[in-house]
């Protein structure tokens, strides 16, 4: 409690500087008779003023407050004035608590304040800002780094990447991106992923899959390989020259640049028809796939190098192998028993010599068979063989003329083998002109492709059309006017497929 010690009258209050303290001050102005107390204690500080009758005391003037106060001594606050001063400096300073709901256009500043308290001005844009929703530039400091591990959870929402480089011509961009099961991003060289892409692919996408690897201008089979018929279902083997054989079926267009494709074929009896105990094997390196023939495959054998028995052939792509085949017989000095006898020769022109199963015409002459192929011949498939000799030892001046030979329809179109010169070389008929004199011809139709095949002076000739009208269809042999010696056309009969 302060003791307030004597009274002094003044006319003004006396200066801070100038006080003493433990007294009351009585303040009149001359002439006055009306008092106003203050008291000053013990340290000096003005305390209070006294009410005089009940009436409403003066204002404190800042002139005659002093401050005794440590910490605002401290700060240099020496006075009410002053101390007035530095408040209302502080006040200017501050910010009224806000009524108003505003967005970052219209109030685009807020504070910001350093480590030592001072303050800035900082655009109201950069509040809150993260990956989704700030524009990242190349500006320093304005990348994304971050010291630990973080998760962006979309919450199921889209978030999208737009407005990247195409860099598909660029060899340098060979990553992409990877994620675990638990959503960790990373980069991968694309091994794992491409090579276990299959396993999550069922039997129909597996098909589109491999389909969609061929190129542009392939259509390689994609399912298992299917033998039904064999051109030719025999192979004379005491000739020493490659022949050829046509496997017809399905999924038969392969890779064969490919090591996932080969053929094999394997002798499963002996030339008694003894099944073998075990079958023997061998590798075929030489076939050939023929794209506008997609169900078709033609592979080569020197069978002189082959023991005689029934073959069968097994085709494997892609790790798919056909189940079985028809039999092909090997065997020396091959009789055709399997073939039909034909019908007899029924309209002849000019000379002709007739057998049973040969006939030979001198010049400008004709002769056909009546129908030797009849439609159901045709829905089932058939092969016609025969053979054909001009009887010429040497080509020079010795010729038998232009001739032609094959069966025929009564469409009009013919399929067989033509001559058109004296040299004595020979067309089969639609196709390419074939050096030397051919021997021997099958002829055989199957799912929609017709084949013409020939053997002579160990070389083996094919030609395949898809072309081949629904009509009956007879032997036919033809040769024009001038030249040395026969024409002669042996007949081997057909075989049916079914």
């Amino acid at each position: 409690m302060h003791i307030i010690g004597k009274i002094i009258r003044v006319n003004t209050l006396p200066p801070i500087d100038k006080r003493e303290s433990n007294v009351i001050y009585q303040v009149a102005a001359p002439g006055s008779p009306t008092y106003t107390d203050y008291a000053v204690d013990e340290n000096g500080d003005l305390k209070t003023h006294a009410v005089v009758d009940g009436t409403i005391p003066l204002e404190l003037a800042d002139s005659n407050i002093s401050i005794s106060d440590a910490g605002l001594l401290a700060e240099g606050i020496l006075s009410q004035a002053q101390y007035n001063v530095s408040t209302r400096e502080k006040l200017d300073q501050k910010l009224e608590i806000p009524l108003t709901e505003g967005n970052a256009q219209d109030y685009p500043k807020i504070i910001g304040v350093n480590n030592n308290g001072a303050v800035a001005k900082l655009p109201a844009g950069d509040l809150g800002k993260n990956i989704a929703n700030s524009s990242l530039t190349t500006v320093a400091g304005a990348g994304l780094t971050l010291g630990a591990n973080w998760t962006l959870n979309t919450s199921g929402f889209y978030y999208s990447v737009t407005g990247l480089s195409d860099k598909s011509a660029d060899t340098t961009f060979n990553r992409m991106m990877v994620q675990n099961s638990s959503g960790q991003l990373s980069w991968s060289n694309g091994k794992n992923v491409i090579s276990n892409y299959p396993l999550l692919l069922n039997d129909a996408e597996k098909t589109a899959w491999r389909n969609r690897m061929k190129l542009s201008t392939e259509n390689y089979s994609t399912g298992t390989p299917r033998i039904d018929v064999l051109l030719l279902p025999f192979i004379d083997n005491s000739k020493n020259f490659i022949q050829y054989t046509t496997l017809v079926g399905l999924n038969l267009f392969v890779d064969n640049v490919s090591s996932n494709a080969y053929i094999k074929v394997k002798r499963v009896k002996d030339i008694n028809g003894v099944n073998l105990s075990v079958p023997e094997e061998y590798s075929v390196d030489n076939f050939t796939v023929m794209q506008n023939f997609p169900n078709n495959l033609n592979f080569g054998i020197n069978w002189s190098t082959k023991p005689e028995g029934y073959y069968k052939v097994f085709v494997t792509h892609n790790g798919l192998t056909n189940t079985s085949s028809p039999e092909l017989i090997v065997k020396a000095g091959l009789t055709y028993s399997k073939f039909t006898g034909i019908a007899n020769w029924t309209s002849l022109t000019g000379n002709s010599t007739i057998t049973d199963t040969s006939i030979s015409i001198g010049q400008g002459s004709t002769a056909q068979t009546d129908h030797l192929i009849s439609i159901s011949d045709i829905n089932a498939g058939f092969m016609v063989s025969f053979t054909v000799n001009n009887s010429q030892s040497n080509y020079g001046a010795n010729f038998v003329g232009p001739f032609y030979g094959g069966i025929y329809g009564d469409d009009g179109v013919f399929y067989g083998f033509s001559n058109y010169g004296g040299d004595g070389s020979w067309i089969i008929y639609q196709g390419n002109l074939l050096p030397n004199r051919n021997e021997t011809f099958h002829i055989a139709y199957y799912n929609g492709v017709v084949y013409v095949i020939a053997e002579s002076n160990g070389v083996t000739y094919q030609q395949f059309n898809s072309t081949f009208n629904l009509q009956p269809r007879r032997f036919y042999l033809s040769r024009g006017s001038g030249g040395q010696g026969s024409l002669t056309m042996n007949v081997l009969g057909k075989i049916l497929f079914s």
